[in-house]
């Protein structure tokens, strides 16, 4: 965390600098076109949060850092003119992974659940906890997004995390995979990301 507190202003400007829609290509496909409620659970400057509420979801956006109180002052002058007419909310939360007790006392389920460049940041000791939480925070028939990071770690902010784990892990909370693959990072030639979806099958009447 005081890497991202300490740094929040150079990591702001990083992550605005990229387009959401091309960070997160790869799922587009499977982004329901009816908006509803959704959750980015490291939201970071807010990138991501705004996107989505251009395209009419309501979101909860969590994030623990400085980046958070970066975003919520700039985020009306971020959303785009053109989109105000179907523009949703945007809600900031300082809360995190694993517990996410802020989130929980919402007592609110979500249609879509974004957890991009998140996961890694956790020890492999919470990740049972981290995930069950998030199950149950996932609406029937959401999706829950999540995106690993691979490669060179020269600060030491991340711990193992392998796409493989995170599948078993979800399918043992009855997730079912959408969607998996591996590309590059969009400027860094020596990192890739993993790109996994899931979604909770809707209840039966």
């Amino acid at each position: 965390m005081d890497y991202y507190n300490n740094n929040a202003d150079q990591l702001f400007h990083r992550y605005e600098s990229l387009q959401s829609a091309r960070v997160h290509e790869r799922w587009l496909s499977l982004l329901p076109t009816q908006a509803g409620q959704a959750c980015d659970i490291g939201a970071g400057s807010g990138r991501d949060a705004r996107w989505l509420a251009a395209q009419g979801w309501d979101v909860v956006a969590v994030e623990p850092s400085h980046l958070r109180e970066l975003a919520s002052v700039t985020i009306e002058a971020q959303v785009p003119v053109t989109e105000l007419s179907k523009t949703g909310s945007i809600t900031w939360l300082d809360d995190s992974l694993p517990e996410l007790k802020k989130l929980r006392a919402l007592d609110q389920r979500f249609d879509l659940i974004l957890m991009s460049a998140v996961w890694m940041h956790l020890p492999a000791s919470q990740h049972q906890r981290a995930m069950r939480i998030v199950s149950e925070l996932l609406a029937p028939g959401g999706l829950l997004v999540i995106t690993l990071r691979n490669g060179p770690d020269q600060h030491g902010r991340f711990f193992p995390a392998s796409a493989e784990d995170v599948i078993a892990l979800a399918h043992d909370r009855a997730l079912i995979s959408k969607h998996r693959s591996r590309g590059h990072d969009l400027r860094r030639d020596e990192i890739e990301w993993d790109t996994l979806v899931f979604s909770l099958e809707k209840e039966s009447k």
